[in-house]
């Protein structure tokens, strides 16, 4: 190269480096699994460094919860082993005797309760195929899962099906029912009515 052209390309400008942009370093955990385009063109695969703290703070708190969840059982089996007084906490006719009998010593009235789901006979009303206009008129006379009742008393005749029988009077029309009482649960959520019922139907159910 001529030496005059060595010189016209030393005296061009330099490009101003204030004007340059800094370079962005995303933050990512390589995955380590690579792979080829048609081209033949190396790929590699990775996931931003946050979702992978977050997917590993989600197992965390996975494993917490089941925790929490084996803890709580052993309270709840504990509990129930003081009721029955034994270790065997099956659905049995000793047991529902024990529970019934609890259960009337701590129920506190008066007591409101509501269905925890539909009952029986509303199923083919909500989840199949039935009118809404044979359901509401149904309502009227049969008990609903949306009806408020008042806990009379407890049935003691116990039946290993059906468990506890409650003895119910609907509050907007006094009609009188009965169910069982693994069926309800307490209005009042934050009451001692409320874990007493929901005792006995997890242990019922389960």
């Amino acid at each position: 190269m001529a030496k005059s052209n060595q010189r016209q390309n030393k005296n061009k400008s330099q490009p101003d480096t204030r004007k340059l942009k800094p370079i962005e370093i995303d933050e990512t955990i390589i995955s380590g699994k690579t792979g080829k385009l048609n081209n033949g063109e190396n790929i590699t695969i990775s996931v931003p460094i946050d979702n992978f703290l977050q997917q590993i703070g989600a197992f965390q708190g996975m494993e917490d919860d089941d925790q929490a969840e084996q803890i709580n059982l052993e309270v709840f089996e504990q509990k129930l082993e003081e009721i029955f007084n034994t270790s065997n906490l099956k659905v049995n006719q000793s047991n529902l005797k024990s529970f019934f009998k609890y259960l009337k010593q701590n129920l506190e009235f008066p007591c409101l309760v509501t269905g925890i789901e539909e009952f029986e006979w509303e199923v083919y009303y909500t989840m199949g195929p039935g009118s809404k206009k044979e359901y509401q008129k149904l309502k009227k006379k049969k008990p609903s899962y949306t009806d408020v009742f008042n806990l009379l008393n407890l049935d003691d005749k116990l039946d290993l099906e059906s468990g506890i029988l409650a003895e119910l009077e609907r509050t907007t029309d006094s009609q009188k029912f009965i169910l069982p009482l693994a069926e309800l649960e307490a209005v009042m959520e934050d009451s001692e009515n409320s874990e007493l019922l929901e005792d006995y139907s997890m242990w019922f159910f389960t």
